[in-house]
């Protein structure tokens, strides 16, 4: 599970609300592909016993109990909103062995270097049950559920969704309606402990848009109080670089790099004008102005915009929204 003290490890330089997460109004959809009968089926879940069998199936949908547990096992949701290939080696020439479809669940063997279909990146996720994805199509997940809170202070904790995702609901029952889906590492205010109708304790989170919903307590990590101390508070001189065309950042202490990730940039966007490209990262030297554990970032219009809770320790840099946040 990463922390703010683990930023440096795992924060990206973007801008504000480039990833594009619809707010849900009931259950999401879940596929199970493309093992139906025909093109136009979309099953719901399948349990367990009416899985496909044999060497010559891959299966992507893996249901929440069913879901790897524990820190060690690598797991990578699918999160591009359209269907992609599992392929037959690290290569998009490959042979198309299968596909995943959004919010699908896969076991991640490895990291492979082949042929990326992007210029900065050429690294595929190896899958448990054979085949090459894409790296960039999955968000690189665990599945580690806590031991609950007994008690709280009067302000509450924040804390952080500990699996691939959960559904926050406007009662701490499980059919209750939807508010938002909630996604790994995401960070939330834990205002109190609940009694859930199944008799386990639920959370009741909250941003500062207002929104208040409920999760099962297992579903959080609490973020402990060492986690929010200064990193390296006696060294001065600390800056982050960040590299556009190799999309990646580097942490530095005086000379030192402490550290090196990959990032997902602010994407492109036409200017005023309407012809003028741009990009949603500015350059050059700038100081970080203001820093938040977490924002609910929302913008764009109904037809295009993005609606995305819980987005974590934020550092912006820019009068235009642009910051370093987790994604």
């Amino acid at each position: 599970m990463l922390s703010r003290r683990s930023f440096l490890k795992a924060a990206g330089a973007a801008l504000a609300g480039t990833a594009f997460m619809p707010r849900l109004s009931g259950p999401p959809l879940r596929y199970v592909s493309p093992w139906t009968q025909s093109s136009d089926q979309r099953l719901g879940l399948r349990p367990v016993n009416d899985w496909p069998v044999g060497p010559d199936k891959r299966l992507g949908l893996r249901p929440m109990n069913d879901w790897p547990v524990g820190p060690d096992k690598r797991l990578g949701r699918m999160c591009w909103p359209w269907g992609v290939s599992i392929m037959s080696r690290p290569n998009p020439q490959g042979v198309e062995l299968g596909k995943l479809y959004p919010e699908e669940m896969v076991t991640v063997v490895r990291d492979v270097v082949g042929q990326g279909m992007a210029y900065h990146t050429h690294v595929w996720n190896e899958l448990e049950t054979g085949g090459y994805v894409y790296a960039p199509y999955l968000q690189p997940v665990r599945n580690a559920p806590q031991p609950p809170l007994t008690t709280l202070p009067a302000d509450g904790v924040w804390g952080e969704i500990s699996i691939p995702y959960i559904d926050a609901r406007t009662l701490p029952q499980t059919d209750a309606p939807v508010v938002y889906r909630l996604y790994y590492s995401g960070v939330f205010r834990i205002l109190e402990i609940v009694q859930g109708l199944d008799d386990a304790p639920w959370y009741r989170l909250t941003m500062e848009t207002g929104i208040h919903m409920y999760v099962p307590a297992e579903t959080v990590r609490p973020v402990s109080a060492d986690e929010l101390t200064p990193i390296s508070p006696d060294v001065t001189d600390k800056r982050i670089v960040v590299y556009m065309q190799q999309q990646a950042l580097s942490a530095f202490e005086g000379q030192t790099e402490v550290y090196r990730a990959r990032i997902s940039s602010g994407a492109n966007y036409f200017g005023e004008d309407g012809k003028t490209l741009l990009n949603g990262t500015p350059g050059g030297e700038r100081p970080i102005w203001q820093k938040r554990i977490s924002r609910h970032m929302q913008g764009g219009t109904i037809d295009n915009g993005y609606d995305v809770p819980g987005v974590g320790w934020v550092c912006y840099f820019a009068s235009n929204g642009a910051a370093l946040h987790s994604t």
